[in-house]
């Protein structure tokens, strides 16, 4: 009987190895709970909560990288229409010009102001316009922790905003050119300049904004790809090693029945000899 149930054990230690090895061949697994390696399964656990984080300052990026590409785009859009009304006040400055024919070009420069101001105003997404007078900086996560973020300020292009300044004796936009008294002179000109200077200086810090965006959402995704690998070290199973390893234990299988089945002879042939 002690043959018998050297046999059965070994029989219950195979079969429990096998059932293991088809769990883990089934879930792709050999890491799939707490069970199988405490310390494993919960480091893995950290990991996988790391990168459901970086996932929300994915979307954050996302977010913030249309509501910088709007304003980008509105920008541009102000800085080409501050081109055409600066032709326009330049010729409007000829002293040997009527005072119809400078009108005309001044209210040439009023309309692309409208147009310049219009853009601004309507530079929105998501609820979000950087662009507009009053309009809040813009805070994007980054990072898997709360506080890693990355700021891109506002700028206000509206007319009188302090950046985007057409210089004239009310703001933007003018149903006409009556707020116009005196013919533009050289010291307006300038004055125009600068703030196209100023616009100009604004559309590049929101184009190093969303440059950033970039990087950082490039980075975001390196960090996942990595962690994802990692987690996978850890829990993922060797498929091609565990089918080895259940053909092997398959074959032990077979192998245990046999022994088992010789150990039951003697039994059989001691109750022979009373029959």
């Amino acid at each position: 009987m002690t043959s018998v149930n050297s046999a059965l054990q070994h029989m219950t230690k195979l079969q429990s190895q096998t059932a293991a090895v088809q769990d883990r061949i089934a879930t792709g697994l050999k890491v799939g709970s707490s069970s199988d390696n405490g310390t494993v399964w919960a480091r893995a656990q950290v990991m996988r909560a790391d990168n459901d984080s970086r996932r929300s300052a994915l979307n954050s990026i996302d977010l913030g990288t249309g509501v910088v590409e709007t304003a980008l785009a509105a920008a541009e859009g102000i800085s080409d229409l501050m081109v055409e009304m600066h032709g326009k006040l330049v010729a409007a400055t000829d002293t040997t010009l009527d005072e119809q024919s400078w009108r005309s070009l001044m209210t040439d420069f009023i309309v692309l102001g409208n147009q310049a101001t219009r853009l601004a105003e309507n530079a929105s997404f998501n609820d979000s316009n950087l662009l507009e007078s009053g309009g809040d900086d813009l805070s994007v996560l980054i990072g898997k922790d709360p506080g890693n973020t990355l700021a891109i300020a506002a700028e206000d292009l509206t007319d009188g905003g302090g950046i985007f300044d057409a210089g004239l004796a009310a703001s933007l936009p003018q149903a006409d050119a009556s707020i116009i008294v005196t013919q533009p002179t050289t010291a307006d000109v300038t004055a125009f300049e600068s703030s196209m200077t100023d616009v100009t200086s604004a559309v590049s810090r929101l184009g190093v904004g969303l440059k950033s965006l970039e990087i950082q959402k490039e980075l975001l995704v390196k960090q996942m790809d990595v962690t994802s690998a990692g987690i996978g070290n850890l829990v993922d199973a060797d498929l091609g090693r565990e089918s080895a390893k259940l053909q092997a234990l398959q074959v032990r299988e077979q192998l245990g029945m046999q022994a088992l089945e010789v150990a039951n002879r003697s039994p059989r042939v001691i109750l022979s000899f009373f029959q």
